[in-house]
């Protein structure tokens, strides 16, 4: 996986210093977005609790700073990782637009339009999203979910353990449908690609078809390709709701068993009613980000396939084939000889028939 990882991000490696600013940006909003459970904390043990209305002015201004400089970070990160990824994806497509004009007519009669079609708009985006995405995803996630972590510690160590509990077997659950779930989405994707390339292929030889009468054949054919992709679009999304919910149900019932106890807790005043707060909503969020590692690593998984199907490798190579017993047909440079007579002809009037002969020495046609 890491040679095809390295084929392709040697495209992203000329438009490294946005990627870089990308990065730093998206690190520093995730920052921010941690800060949010904490402020309802300090909301409600400070100012509410205490009836301090200097305290809840200052931690609502904070809120709403913290909202404000993450919304302008967050849009800042979109628009210079759009930026950089548009370059990406043009250089990806205009080496393989490259690749596809240097090939011979011979390798172009074995290759399906509708496939190329694919390739260059669907798999190359998936390839590029994918390969620009990963860093950024790992870094964000990783810091996400370790400050999570932490400031769940630093309020309450039990709670904190209680809370990770759910984790493994939420993670075992969302593996196991995972790897189904690829091979559900790789079926749907074939299946939409072949009736892109039905459709393409039928269209561009559409005289051909009327002219032939095949109509209802085609339209069942049609039909029959169209009922393949349901099918396969179904299956897909039975896994993928489960993928979903079974891991949400156990994240579920692990927040039960830690509001019961930290409740408990609260009762005894061994916590504040803030820091349950807080750390209730740590907890929703700590199952995201390894999730989102999770998902990262099984979409790097196809990208090798993506990569092999659409950066060369399963097209021939843009050298011409040899032939092993060429034809010798004619011989270049061309030397025309032409000889010409006119004739007119009795039936038409001012009609005139040229006989031409040429002449041509032999040369080698493949």
């Amino acid at each position: 996986m890491l040679p095809a990882y390295r084929r392709a991000l040697k495209y992203a490696s000329p438009y490294w210093p946005r990627f870089v600013w990308v990065f730093t940006i998206g690190i520093l909003a995730s920052s921010v977005g941690l800060l949010q459970p904490y402020f309802s904390k300090l909301l409600i043990d400070e100012a509410l609790l205490k009836a301090d209305f200097n305290a809840l002015l200052w931690i609502s201004a904070a809120m709403l700073g913290a909202t404000v400089a993450g919304f302008v970070l967050n849009i800042l990160s979109s628009y210079v990782y759009v930026r950089a990824s548009s370059g990406v994806l043009f250089d990806m497509r205009l080496d393989l637009y490259r690749h596809l004009q240097s090939l011979s007519p011979r390798t172009w009669s074995g290759l399906k339009m509708g496939d190329v079609v694919s390739r260059i708009n669907n798999d190359i985006s998936e390839v590029q999203r994918v390969t620009s995405d990963t860093l950024m995803g790992i870094l964000t996630n990783v810091i996400f979910f370790f400050g999570s972590a932490l400031i769940m510690a630093s309020l309450n160590r039990k709670l904190m353990l209680l809370s990770l509990v759910a984790i493994p077997l939420s993670l075992l659950a969302t593996h196991f449908f995972q790897e189904r779930l690829q091979t559900r989405v790789r079926a749907m994707r074939e299946r939409s690609s072949e009736i892109g390339s039905f459709l393409l292929e039928t269209l561009l030889g559409v005289r051909a078809v009327v002219s032939s009468r095949a109509q209802p054949r085609k339209e069942a054919r049609f039909a029959q390709k169209n009922a393949s992709f349901v099918d396969a679009l179904l299956q897909m999304q039975i896994i993928s709701f489960m993928a979903g919910a079974i891991p949400g149900t156990l994240v579920a019932m692990a927040s039960g068993g830690l509001f019961l106890y930290g409740g408990k807790m609260v009762i005894d005043g061994e916590i504040s009613t803030g820091s349950l707060i807080a750390i209730m909503a740590y907890h929703a969020r700590l199952l995201s980000p390894v999730q989102n590692l999770m998902g990262l690593y099984t979409s790097m998984r196809p990208v090798q396939y993506r990569l092999s199907a659409s950066m060369n490798s399963s097209i021939q190579s843009p050298k011409s084939p040899i032939c092993p017993e060429p034809l010798i047909f004619l011989q270049a440079p061309a030397r025309w000889n032409v000889k010409t007579s006119a004739s007119t002809m009795a039936l038409l009037p001012c009609s005139t028939t040229f006989h031409c002969t040429f002449q041509q020495e032999p040369f080698v046609l493949c």
